[in-house]
């Protein structure tokens, strides 16, 4: 009998977890953590469990009971302005966290794929690629940069994925993202503002989740870029749904950055080059309409 690869997956009902969860292969047996006001069902892969990622104890007894060979380490504070608002908070869970499951992975002896971000980079030198100079201009961007430098420094055999501006199906209990919330305000036939000088390539949820099976299941253990085949800005990009989704797109208004007074600033253009993802994993990115059809219909 082939004994099935051993997965623990942090921060499982988010975006990214869904999709991998969503995405996954027979060949793995599955934990996913979460935290949240709700319960998950099992399946015969996927046993869902409530954990806080702070909880140190209640990890190592994870670890000594289930024996992952991999961790995806996908939960965070993934809001900027949260981060900006609640910093201790958003250092206990997106550095110290990071390091206690890396601890673990030291002690039990398992890989790590750490889920970073393009919050990572100033947004003033796009096209990055893997090797550009990290230069966080917020909070959130200098918690996640922190985390790869604690990856970096560990000894065990770690892989780094920075997705950019993720889009897809959230589970109806978890944080929305730019689509599901674009989609939701043009059906109630809301204006949406939308920044036309803030870009990015912006990534379908799923194709970043097949990235990650591919560096498992080829053992690629490097930092890649990830994102989809289109450079656009926010407002293209909620265009675009709006004509895919059968919306009124009269309803997406232009805005410059400011116009939101945000806490914090965001960087303006933070595309990738995905060079590295093609050559090393093969994956051709995909262009936002593909991406936006795919979710349209699954």
């Amino acid at each position: 009998i082939k004994v099935k690869m051993k997965i623990l997956i942090t921060g499982g009902t988010g975006l990214l977890g869904k999709a991998l969860i969503e995405t996954v292969n027979s060949d793995y047996e599955i934990i996913a953590t979460f935290l949240g006001n709700y319960d998950v069902e099992d399946n015969q892969q996927v046993k869902y469990k409530k954990m806080d990622i702070r909880d140190k104890d209640g990890y190592k007894n994870l670890f000594k009971g289930f024996k992952p060979n991999v961790i995806i380490h996908a939960a965070s504070i993934g809001s900027p302005d949260y981060a900006e608002k609640n910093r201790n908070e958003t250092w206990v869970i997106n550095v110290d966290a990071t390091q206690n499951i890396i601890e673990n992975c030291e002690q039990f002896d398992a890989k790590f794929i750490f889920i970073s971000s393009n919050g990572i980079y100033d947004g003033n030198n796009a096209p990055y690629c893997e090797e550009s100079k990290a230069e966080p201009i917020n909070y959130y961007g200098q918690t996640k940069l922190e985390g790869e430098i604690i990856a970096k420094k560990a000894k065990i055999t770690h892989a780094i994925v920075r997705p950019i501006l993720m889009y897809g199906w959230n589970h109806q209990f978890e944080r929305q993202n730019i689509i599901t919330t674009s989609l939701s305000k043009l059906r109630k036939g809301e204006k949406l503002f939308a920044y036309e000088d803030v870009f990015s390539n912006p990534l379908f949820v799923k194709s970043c989740a097949k990235a990650i099976w591919k560096i498992i299941k080829e053992e690629k253990y490097e930092t890649f870029n990830i994102a989809g085949r289109d450079r656009v800005s926010i407002y293209q990009f909620v265009k675009e749904a709006a004509k895919i989704f059968e919306l009124n797109e009269n309803l997406v208004v232009p805005v410059q950055q400011g116009f939101f007074n945000e806490l914090v600033k965001r960087p303006k253009d933070t595309s990738y080059n995905t060079e590295k993802m093609q050559k090393v994993l093969q994956m051709e990115p995909i262009s936002v309409s593909d991406g936006l059809f795919l979710m349209k219909d699954p």
